[in-house]
């Protein structure tokens, strides 16, 4: 019996099973068998059958079939299952280029097919480890958008996991298959049934008895693990038990260190313990649009460990009162408070062994900042490393609450702290640790390198572009276009505009949308 606030991967009625197997709604109760269909036999709507396919199993036979010279996948199921009506009319219905569609389904010696597109080029299960740009490029957008049309509609997938992701377009897209074991999620966005999925490809669920609550969260979850799989080439939890999976889960999961950079963060987001938490439709979306988000801790579920009461680390003595810090996040705090006194304490021993507790990977770092000749700098690294606030940039006491805010500050021309930051190295050495599109990060090095702080037009262009930014302020409004800008321009003077014409962040804009050279020939004539 499982205790109802117990959480962990499903596991069937009756015992062990095979940690890549599908559970269909209603575990194993179902015992019935399936017909088998031999070559040449006609289901549906003349649809002959060719051959048997490798990827049959427990829940089904699946068959490669003709019709017209066209292949297509038979998917006989065993006794007694079916879809419910409104699933049915949904999988015949479906129009979107990462779902795969049901061309006809009906009854066959009293069980159940759906005929499915046939698509040659295999599915991910059959890959092994696939190339970053792939996974990031065709992988992780399609899987993203298919999920979002189910989900939208309703529907939770319940099954997600490589052998139900099929390459098409030479490989140029992922469509979503097997959608045999969804089901519909109730007006809380949840549906509660049978556990079911595949045990290796499963996040944990909250489980009463034999019957869970799935949200479109479970399947974002199982789509991280297949990120893990695609990455690795196997997939975390191969060749384990379900019950060494669940051990897994409650012990914490500590990614391999192959899987770094911005998929270390977008598999991090995925694989939240809470869902709420977890990252879904909007921040993969955003992921895959190189935007870069800090997950909310560098280990997965560190939360429940990160916090020990017994290894405090003393920062200083302020106004009389002993400041004493117990987690990275109090650290965090106190270096933005007191960036001098964080100055002193990077030099410490007792840094590393404090930072030890919660992340182990780090200790080594904070361990060579204590040989920084530049202070300012080995505080900033260590800030970025433990600093959970979000976008959030603090350097030498100042703080910026954003990369666009920093930017603003710099092109300004009166924050010299913002300068020097440039100057140093360290915002190029940030953008890179944040995870910003590196070509873009190469170009601003190189121009720093080679004219300093000189060229801020160029430097704010770039800045633009890592932000992804679209729109300007221009006198207090926000424009997007050529077209929103000239009933701004309308409402000004000619010195107003002449003093707009002056400012960097403006002409960085214009160089964003092609117009640089254009703005420049205007500058000299209006000078």
């Amino acid at each position: 019996m499982i205790n109802a606030d117990e959480t962990r991967p499903p596991v069937p009625r009756g015992g062990r099973i095979n940690a890549d197997e599908t559970i269909p709604p209603g575990g194993e109760k179902n015992g019935g068998g399936t017909v088998r269909l031999v070559s040449g036999e006609s289901v549906g709507d003349s649809y002959v059958i060719h051959s048997p396919l490798q990827e049959s199993g427990k829940q089904s036979r699946v068959y490669l079939a003709k019709r017209w010279g066209k292949s297509y996948v038979v998917k006989l199921y065993r006794d007694g299952w079916r879809p419910s009506p409104r699933m049915q009319n949904f999988l015949t219905s479906v129009n979107h280029k990462n779902i795969a569609r049901v061309a006809s389904c009906g009854e066959y010696a009293g069980h159940y097919y759906e005929i499915y597109d046939y698509y040659p080029e295999g599915t991910l299960g059959q890959a092994g480890a696939l190339p970053g740009t792939q996974i990031q490029n065709v992988v992780v957008p399609s899987v993203n958008e298919g999920l979002h049309e189910l989900h939208k509609n309703g529907i939770v997938h319940c099954d997600i996991k490589p052998d139900n992701l099929f390459f098409a377009d030479d490989h140029g897209r992922v469509v979503i298959g097997d959608c045999g074991i969804s089901g519909y999620a109730g007006a809380d966005g949840k549906l509660v049934d049978s556990i079911r999925g595949t045990p290796e490809y499963a996040p944990p669920v909250k489980a009463i008895l034999w019957s869970a609550s799935l949200s479109p969260a479970y399947d974002y979850g199982s789509f991280g693990l297949v990120v893990c799989r695609m990455l690795l080439g196997f997939s975390l939890f191969e060749g384990m038990s379900v019950e060494a999976i669940a051990r897994a889960w409650e012990n914490g999961i500590e990614l391999p260190s192959q899987i770094g950079g911005r998929f270390r963060t977008l598999v991090t987001g995925l694989l939240q313990e809470e869902e709420d938490a977890r990252w879904g439709y909007p921040e993969v979306k955003r992921w895959c649009e190189g935007e870069f988000q800090r997950p909310v801790n560098r280990n997965l579920y560190a939360g429940r460990k990160k916090e020990p009461q017994n290894r405090p680390f003393i920062f200083g003595k302020f106004d009389g009162q002993m400041l004493t810090v117990r987690t990275l996040h109090e650290l965090a705090q106190a270096v933005k408070s007191h960036w001098d006194q964080a100055a002193r304490i990077v030099k410490r021993q007792e840094l590393p062994a404090f930072v030890r507790q919660f992340d182990q990977k780090l200790t080594e770092d904070v361990r060579r900042l204590a040989r920084y000749q530049d202070a300012d700098a080995a505080v900033f690294q260590l800030l970025t490393w433990i600093d959970d606030d979000g976008d959030e940039i603090c350097y030498a006491g100042t703080r910026y609450a954003s990369l666009a805010d920093y930017v603003e500050r710099l092109e300004s021309g009166t924050d010299e702290g913002a300068r020097r930051f440039l100057a140093t190295g360290l915002l190029v050495w940030y953008l890179r640790e944040k995870g910003y599109e590196r070509g873009l990060v190469d170009r601003l090095e190189q121009m720093i390198q080679r004219n300093g702080c000189e060229d801020m037009t160029a430097i704010c262009t770039i800045c633009f572009a890592l932000q992804g930014k679209q729109s300007v302020r221009v006198f207090g409004e926000t424009v997007e276009t050529l077209d929103s800008l000239v009933p701004v321009l309308s409402r000004h003077t000619t010195e107003e505009i002449a003093g707009l014409l002056a400012e960097e962040r403006f002409l960085a804009w214009m160089n964003r949308l092609g117009y640089g050279e254009e703005m420049r020939q205007i500058r000299k004539g209006w000078g």
